[in-house]
Order: structure tokens, then sequence, then C-alpha cells
């Protein structure tokens, strides 16, 4: 694991690790639904210096606690059940994901940084009213530990320039290299188009939502230093859990907790565990909405 933050932040860091904490019924459905419609109804998205994120597979609103009454009160309630906190470099959010998240951890990239808790307030989880059954989504944390900078996990590593699309078919399908896939479709318009077995429509509209994203940053680097040994993931709970990520990038972690994305329950872990979404598509969810919060213990 590559060295990054200064032995002493690393102490105080390591000093605050505890468990994976879950506190159910930490606000009512009624508090939930009145910060999806106060987030969602801000009219400019981005309040601070991170900037309003709108994706095919996600959503991020930025906010302030400072809002009101009400978000300093969440503030406050929050702090009661985890300490003081403080947010520095990925202020507080609403994030809407309609494709998993993969392993991934939250670090940040300041050395001098003491992170503190990720942590997330479900407050919307929209399911495939179609189908005859569904569960609800589960966040996936391990008791692997990641001290390097935020990072996403994969064997796949490339110049950060991989991102989850909808095909012809409106279902998410992976573009490793999507500068690529615009120079293939920039001259292109009203017409079927298949890149690497994956169909499209290329229209303007399309091609205009493609190039905003070669032009954006990513903020995790991606890494396959995660893999420590050879030991391999549990099958079930790979199939159960873990399918929308390869088999093989799984490799040498073992599951810690399974968070229950629940209305109104709070859950917090490290910021140094890596964590995930399940798989919940396959579960018949079509979104879940979170309030979340990288934490840190000094103010940068």
């Amino acid at each position: 694991m590559p060295k990054f933050f200064n032995k002493k932040t690393l102490k105080e860091i390591i000093k605050h690790e505890s468990p994976p904490t879950v506190k159910e019924n930490f606000i009512s459905h009624d508090e939930c639904k009145y910060f999806l419609n106060l987030f969602r109804k801000m009219p400019v998205k981005s309040i601070g210096k991170n900037k309003f994120m709108n994706r095919e597979e996600s959503t991020k609103i930025f906010f302030d606690f400072n809002m009101n009454k009400k978000t300093k009160s969440l503030k406050k309630k929050i702090e009661e059940e985890i300490g003081e906190f403080f947010v520095n470099d990925f202020q507080p959010h609403l994030i809407t994901s309609r494709f998993p998240l993969r392993l991934h951890v939250d670090t940040g990239r300041n050395p001098k940084e003491t992170i503190y808790k990720n942590v997330i307030l479900p407050v919307e989880i929209i399911y495939d009213q179609t189908k005859k059954k569904y569960k609800e989504p589960n966040t996936v944390v391990f008791e692997n530990k990641w001290y390097g900078e935020s990072s996403l996990f994969t064997k796949n590593i490339n110049k950060n320039t991989d991102f989850t699309i909808k095909n012809i078919n409106d279902r998410f399908v992976d573009i490793v290299n999507i500068n690529d896939f615009y120079y293939n479709i920039k001259d292109l318009d009203q017409v079927n188009f298949t890149y690497d077995k994956k169909n499209f429509f290329i229209t303007k509209i399309f091609k205009k939502y493609i190039k905003k994203l070669c032009e954006m940053k990513r903020f995790n680097t991606r890494t396959d230093k995660h893999i420590v040994n050879q030991n391999k993931f549990d099958k079930k709970n790979y199939d159960k859990y873990m399918s929308h990520q390869p088999y093989e990038d799984c490799t040498s972690l073992k599951i810690e907790k399974i968070i229950p994305s629940k209305i109104g329950s709070l859950a917090y872990w490290d910021r140094t565990r890596i964590h995930s979404s399940d798989n919940f598509l396959k579960n018949n969810v079509l979104s879940k909405t979170l309030i979340a919060l990288f934490t840190s213990k000094n103010k940068i």
C-alpha cells in the first residue's frame, strides 16, 4: 500500500477508528422527505466550492449545513451520535445512485487531514414497480482498510477515462475509454452505432453529454494495490452482493458488515474502510438516494 498520510496524522486517524455502526429510525420519514425536497429544489444545486454533478448513473447535489435551522439541527444530531466533526475537501451532498457504486475508499487527498467517518442517511429508494419482487439495497463494508489517497479499486487501471452510460436499450454499460468513444461518434448524428459490442443511438444531445464526460476530472485514483494476497473472495457473497464488479477485483477482501439502506437510518464507518454498493439492480431497485458526508476531526 502506498504511503500517504504523515505519521502524526496517521496515528490520529487510527486512534479514532471503530466498527461500522447503524442507528435505525435516526430521523423520521417526514424529515427524509423534507430534506429530499429541500435539496432537489435548490435553485443553484451547489453551495460552496463543489459543483453539481449530474450523470446517467448518479447525481450529486452539494449543500451546506448552515442553510437553515433544520439542516443545522441535523448536523447537531449527527454530532451527538458520532462526535464533533468537520467536512473539508468534499462537501455534504445528496447522492442519487442509479448504478451501484463500486469498490472504493473516501480517504481524500490531503495527507494532513485527520479523516474520520463516512456517514450515510438514506432518504429515498425507488423500486421497479413492474416487478413482483424487490429487496432493499445495501452498502457493503469490508474489513480491509486503505491508508492511501481516495481510490477506486480495480485491476482495470487506466487514465481515469472509464464511465458508465446507457446503451440503446436503456441499460448501463461500461466504456473504458470515453475519449476514444467520443472520437468515434463526434461526426455521427441520428444513427445507430456499435462500440465494443455495445449499441447506441447517436444524437446531438447524446454527443454533448459524452463530450462533457470527456472534460470531467475524476476525484479517485484507480489502483489494484488493495490486493495484498491471493485469497479468493467468497463466491456466494459475490453472487449475492458484488456481481456488478469483476470477481478478480474482490481478491483478498473480506466483508465486515452489510448495511441495509433503510429510510431514516444513520450508518457510519471509518473513511479508511474499503466499501461498495451491492448490486441493487438485480434486486429491482431503480435508484437510491442518500445524504452523504465525508467527515474529519480537524478543520483544513
